[in-house]
């Protein structure tokens, strides 16, 4: 975070510090809850300790204070705001707990409380001192916390690979390849594009970021939150796996402003949508399988494809 922060020049120290400080702790909790024991010991705090949820949702809201504190522009109205948005999510999940996790109102409701305003970059106003990777992150520990640790589901986040996950997810890139890369080239949507050289730890970073901050986010919240959700629901089992996958084409609508592009675009990632939803189910509800062919998919556009 510290080289990321430091690249833009129009950093000065005090501001690389303060997204340092805000930054890390949330993405350590991110990482910890990562681990099934780390998880259910978190978990037996919850139940434990009536006071868990103030204690979380105070300590979000400074670690989205802080760099408003240390740069000078602190803003109470937003800290305010966020501080209500988090304590909200977890008091409503944790009412919910009692009952079996199938896509209630209130799921959906907060589902879209966290989902749509971070998507269209509307919390970005906010606070300026804090950019899109803070926001991935901290909507993820929200979620994880919520529906996870409050709400009861079960829905696989373990950021501890096995090779069977690793082998699902290079089947399910090889599987989105062959689907997405002819019809992309025969709209003019994709183009191949090998680059000279290749930085390795620039890749290496890439790769890190992309499971981070854009992998990670959206299967928690469309396979993990969304398609484990609708199966409870739905009598069919290829309903949930089509809504989910839909619903994630759609997030891309707004990436391009050409309609026949937007299509075009929606409908490969509908496709790809599809390629997590099996590599989610196919490891057993494992997000970390999901999470790794999400990641290898964005990383082989990125180096080979150009939009």
């Amino acid at each position: 975070m510290y080289g990321v922060s430091s690249s833009d020049s129009k950093n000065n120290i005090i501001s690389i510090v303060a997204m340092v400080l805000s930054f890390s702790p949330i993405l350590g909790l991110m990482l910890a809850l990562g681990s099934p024991k780390a998880l259910g010991e978190f978990n037996d705090w919850l139940k434990e300790d009536q006071k868990a949820l103030y204690y979380l949702a105070g300590g979000l809201s400074m670690l989205f204070a802080i760099p408003g504190f240390l740069t000078g522009n602190f803003d109470p109205y937003h800290t305010t705001i966020f501080a209500l948005i988090v304590f909200a999510v977890f008091v409503v999940l944790k009412q919910n707990n009692a009952k079996e996790f199938k896509l209630n109102s209130s799921d959906v409701a907060l589902w879209l409380l966290l989902w749509i305003p971070f998507d269209l970059r509307w919390y970005d106003g906010m606070q300026p001192n804090l950019d899109y990777t803070w926001w991935s992150i901290a909507i993820s520990v929200i979620a994880v916390i919520g529906w996870v640790g409050y709400r009861g589901a079960n829905i696989g986040y373990n950021l501890i690979p096995k090779f069977k996950d690793l082998i699902i997810a290079i089947l399910a890139l090889l599987m989105i390849m062959a689907l997405v890369i002819p019809p992309g080239l025969l709209t003019g949507f994709l183009s191949f594009g090998m680059p000279e050289t290749y930085d390795i730890p620039k890749l290496t970073i890439h790769f890190i970021g992309l499971f981070l901050t854009v992998a990670l986010p959206e299967e928690l919240f469309f396979r993990g939150i969304l398609l484990r959700g609708l199966e409870k629901v739905s009598t069919k089992k290829w309903v949930p796996m089509v809504v989910s996958s839909l619903a994630f084409g759609l997030m891309h609508w707004n990436n391009l402003n050409d309609l026949s592009m937007q299509i075009t675009y929606v409908s490969l990632a509908t496709i790809a949508g599809l390629g997590y939803a099996w590599a989610y189910k196919k490891s057993g509800n494992n997000l970390f399988a999901a999470i790794l062919a999400h990641t290898l998919v964005d990383w082989v556009w990125k180096l080979f494809l150009a939009a």
